[in-house]
């Protein structure tokens, strides 16, 4: 329709030029002012012609948001959001999402996003940030992820670049964060494309610091007896050292296959030296108090392969294979120096009232995984999607004290087998759309003990093996009309537990305070239900959530030392929880605001000082961001984000509010970029939980830089819009054993 009205515009506009040409042919002895006055007249002409023109294009603009496939398609390209300052505020504005304390996109029905670039699945970050909003074309908003996406995906973002460039392109980053410390992180980001096939190669260095501190206080009821234990760690300088690099290179084979790989790794380095201050009460009398000066020290590496095919076979399929092989290591060290103020007191030796020992628990995984999908058009209006998919874990965890008698060493091995296969079909009867999906998943898993290292291990537990068979189904129905869209949906899936939560080895977090997995933890079942709608600038989503077999922390007292509290996992019976989300946007000239309120409200049921209870409070959000689009590629936020106290799961959270500031500035035809940022202006946020489970009631207060001003200078020369395009087909698998 948009291009109809302009080249009818076109054709009636052209008529005076036809005139001009007759009247200057009739008249050859024209002399030069009449000559300037014709060119004078087409001047002003054309001049009127382009107004008309622009006006008749405005009024044929088609809407920014409409829904397609199963999702919301958001053009970037030619609107408003073009001029957003970076590629992570552009997805934040998008519906159903918003920015979460990380700065990073989240939806608020299905959290953290999975997200694509011209299908390639993004590993690092980075990419959003560094990618110039001016080459994103489109984003697809996907608030319901259907078969083919892994269970615990809730929310995907296909982001859609312009043609590529060829030759070298290069995009070097450098922030800065000030707060109690400097913060800074340099990354170097290289593309190089000549003919068919595209080069890509990154290194990042990353050094964060800051401090914080935290408080926890357990209290325990036994029969008519009171114990109380407190611990306050306070860390004075955390700092991370993390390097990141990645390689790889596509290549067109012909105009509808390509073939790539790609490699990722990176090295993270964390110290944390801290001060620990404990007492333990009895009955409101203080038994005794702990000081000390510990250090704990992380380690992590990670190395990731993946490689992909994709081609077009005709005008009907379209296949992609996708492989991966994934190497991990964890390596965690505490160093525990604590004295007893009451055994120096009774007279005991500063050495025996020393409790001084080293914890050295470590993990290595291996992950080799598929995917293949295989997509048909039958019609313009039908298609069918399927695929399988396979992963094998190996995850081998290890826990020693130094002396052996200062804790139970463990040792253990699990390997996981892990197949899928998935179909999904599509229909277009207009105004609706269906898409029904169903997936397959088997798992079959064996959890063995080994001795530990120091032979400390005096009986090993027996092997534990499970074995999982289930369907899952999804189904969306969508209906449009004019700028009017709503769709219904319902998704199950599953939740299984991490290898973190089911390795039985103990961690020791304070004097009073430990940690140990549950190897007995079962997944979790899920059932959601899901609606949505969108007229205009306004959108409307609502959620419904059933879980089975819920897994949740707990705090356990020890059987010998009730004072002592043991952080572990269980599953709870059921749960459920629904919410729903409101925002709006809409661009006055240079003003642009945002808001967005929703409320989300669980129940779930647990014994508390041994009656069974509910615990129902709904928390609410709020968020305003006042955009200003100012003269000269300037651009200024100033915003303001709320969220209530509420339970979640049978914890009480506080409220907290914070406003934030920033500043953007492009320069040298959006090829160097300045942004100022300042976050927490008011130093207002703190974060409080106090919850009960069984006969203990748990309190933690936490203290951390929040209040920063960061400043990110991004330079771009000849920047590349192509993407390696590979798709992760071990991410979930990763995700499980602490990887990225």
């Amino acid at each position: 329709m948009k291009h109809e009205l302009i080249m009818s515009c076109l054709l009636m506009l052209s008529l005076p030029t036809a005139t001009h040409a007759q009247q200057k042919e009739q008249r050859p002895e024209a002399d030069a002012d009449s000559i300037l006055a014709i060119k004078e007249r087409m001047r002003q002409d054309s001049i009127l012609w382009e107004r008309q023109l622009d006006a008749v294009t405005i009024k044929g603009t088609r809407s920014q948001f409409r829904q397609k496939n199963g999702g919301i398609v958001a053009r970037i390209s030619g609107t408003s959001l073009e001029k957003e300052p970076n590629a992570t505020e552009v997805l934040a504005k998008l519906p159903g999402m918003f920015k979460s304390k990380d700065g990073k996109p989240q939806a608020f029905i299905g959290g953290a996003p999975e997200i694509y670039i011209n299908d390639r699945k993004v590993q690092d970050y980075s990419v959003v940030e560094n990618l110039p909003v001016t080459q994103i074309k489109e984003v697809k908003v996907i608030h319901h992820p259907g078969a083919e996406y892994g269970n615990n995906v809730g929310c995907v973002l296909l982001i859609t670049t312009k043609k590529n460039l060829q030759g070298l392109a290069i995009v070097e980053n450098s922030c800065f964060l000030f707060d109690s410390y400097v913060s800074n992180n340099h990354d170097l980001d290289l593309t190089y494309t000549h003919g068919k096939i595209t080069y890509y190669a990154k290194l990042g260095y990353a050094n964060w610091q800051g401090i914080w501190k935290e408080q926890d206080i357990t209290t325990n009821y036994s029969n008519s007896t009171t114990y109380i234990a407190s611990s306050t760690l306070d860390c004075k300088h955390s700092y991370n050292d993390h390097f990141y690099w990645s390689a790889g290179a596509d290549l067109s084979l012909t105009e509808t296959q390509t073939i790539g790989v790609k490699y990722d790794g990176y090295n993270i380095h964390q110290p944390m030296p801290f001060k620990m201050t404990s007492y333990a009460m009895t009955n409101n009398h203080v038994d005794d108090n702990v000081i000390g000066n510990n250090k704990f020290l992380y380690y992590d590496w990670q190395h990731h392969v993946n490689a992909f095919y994709q081609g077009h076979y005709g005008e009907k399929w379209k296949l992609s294979f996708f492989g991966d092989f994934v190497k991990l290591h964890t390596e965690q060290a505490q160093f525990v120096d604590e004295i007893s103020e009451k055994n120096l007191a009774n007279g005991v030796s500063e050495e025996d009232a020393r409790n001084k020992f080293t914890l050295l628990p470590q993990s290595d995984g291996t992950i080799w995984g598929t995917k293949v999908r295989a997509n048909y058009a039958i019609s313009d209006k039908q298609s069918w999607m399927m695929g399988a998919e396979y992963n094998y874990v190996k995850s081998e965890s290890q826990t020693d004290y130094t002396p052996a008698d200062k804790g139970t060493s463990t040792h253990s091995i699990t390997k996981e087998n892990h197949a899928a296969v998935f179909a999904e079909y599509t229909i277009d009867f207009k105004p609706f759309s269906l898409r029904a999906g169903l997936r397959y998943e088997h798992v079959d898993s064996r959890l063995d003990y080994l001795p530990a290292a120091n032979g400390a291990n005096a009986d090993l537990e027996q092997p534990i093996h499970r074995s999982y068979d289930n369907l899952y189904p999804s189904l969306l129905l969508t209906h449009q009309s004019g700028r009017f869209s709503q769709s219904l949906s319902y998704r199950s899936s599953e939740t299984r537990p991490s290898f973190q939560e089911l390795n039985t080895g103990t961690v020791y977090a304070n004097r009073y305070m430990r940690q140990v997995g549950n190897s007995k933890l079962e997944p979790s079942q899920r059932h959601e239900f899901q609606y949505q709608a969108s007229y205009g600038d306004l959108f409307l989503q609502a959620s419904y959530t059933y879980v089975k077999d819920y897994i949740t922390s707990i705090i356990e007292p020890d059987s010998d030392d009730p004072q002592i509290g043991y952080i572990t996992w269980t599953n709870i019976d059921h749960c459920w929880n629904w919410g729903s989300f409101l925002g709006y946007r809409h661009r006055w000239g240079f003003y642009e605001p945002q808001v967005q309120a929703g409320i989300q409200q669980g129940f779930i049921k647990a014994i508390s000082m041994g009656k069974e209870k509910s615990f129902h409070d709904p928390y609410y959000i709020f968020s305003l961001y006042n955009g200003f689009h100012l003269p000269k590629g300037w651009y200024m936020n100033l915003s303001f984000s709320y969220r209530s106290s509420g339970t979640y799961e049978y914890l009480t959270i506080n409220s907290v509010h914070n406003f934030d500031f920033q500043l953007y500035k492009s320069f040298l035809k959006d090829r160097l970029s300045l942004s100022l940022n300042v976050s927490d202006i008011f130093n207002t946020i703190s974060r409080k939980t106090d919850g009960t489970y069984g006969n203990v009631r748990f309190q933690q207060q936490k203290w951390e830089d929040t209040r920063s001003v960061q400043l990110r200078l991004t330079y771009r020369f000849n920047q590349a819009k192509k993407q390696y395009r590979g798709e992760n087909s071990a991410q979930e698998a990763v995700g499980r054993m602490g990887g990225k």
